[in-house]
């Protein structure tokens, strides 16, 4: 447990540091307040703008920051910390577990952090045209969506050794699988659809059967991914 906090402490206080999370902060609020500023002189429809904001801003933005933080955050450091396994001094699960709590908790802090406030100004300012069980699933389903693709990312930094590499696979893998499932009809199943669905969710239009089955969906992808990620470097050689 001593190795795992010890782990997680130096792990955020990397991600606090990062050059990444420096850009990635000003990248997200800067829209976020010119949004605000145009829904209120232009009579905006609030799901219509917070929608916009999610597919143009959050999901882009966020989606290579979290690529790019998660895509090498196992191998990455794996050699690092190879004499503390080695010596059992720290297991693979707490590493693995310390860089998932780190790496995911920190990229829905920022996101919440950024998200709340905007959505609160939004509604308030803009044409109100959400209810508030259609704010907590849309801003849930999003979060969710940015967990998956942290979780995937960590997936393929046990695997992959490359960064780049990583990153790469990672975004072309969620955006032509989103792609593809939407065309064959598997909305709840595609995250292009599901983005695209927001204002329509925002508004508590999205029917609860589809609701669920999305959240199911990428809760289990979530939960397949960090699973997956144990096994594979549990199995790989130092």
């Amino acid at each position: 447990m001593q190795a795992f906090l010890a782990i997680l402490r130096y792990d955020l206080g990397q991600l606090v540091r990062s050059w990444i999370t420096r850009i990635w902060l000003p990248l997200l609020v800067a829209p976020a307040l010119f949004l605000v500023v145009v829904a209120a002189n232009e009579a905006e429809l609030a799901s219509e703008t917070l929608g916009a904001y999610v597919a143009a801003v959050v999901i882009p933005i966020s989606g290579l920051a979290i690529a790019v933080l998660t895509a090498g955050a196992i191998s990455g450091e794996a050699s690092v910390i190879a004499d503390g396994i080695l010596s059992r001094s720290v297991t693979r699960t707490e590493f693995v577990w310390a860089k998932v709590v780190a790496r995911l908790g920190f990229a829905l802090a920022v996101y919440f952090a950024v998200m709340l406030p905007f959505v609160y100004l939004i509604v308030r300012y803009a044409s109100p045209d959400t209810t508030y069980g259609g704010l907590v699933v849309g801003v849930t389903m999003v979060a969710l969506i940015l967990t998956f693709l942290g979780a995937l990312g960590l997936t393929l930094s046990s695997l992959m050794s490359n960064v780049l590499l990583a990153v790469l696979t990672l975004l072309l893998v969620v955006v032509i699988s989103g792609v593809v499932l939407q065309f064959l009809g598997l909305q709840w199943m595609s995250t292009t659809s599901v983005l695209a669905r927001l204002p329509q969710t925002f508004r508590g239009h999205t029917p609860a059967w589809d609701i669920v089955r999305e959240l199911t969906v990428f809760a289990s992808l979530t939960a397949g991914a960090i699973f997956a990620s144990f096994w594979i470097f549990g199995n790989r050689d130092l």
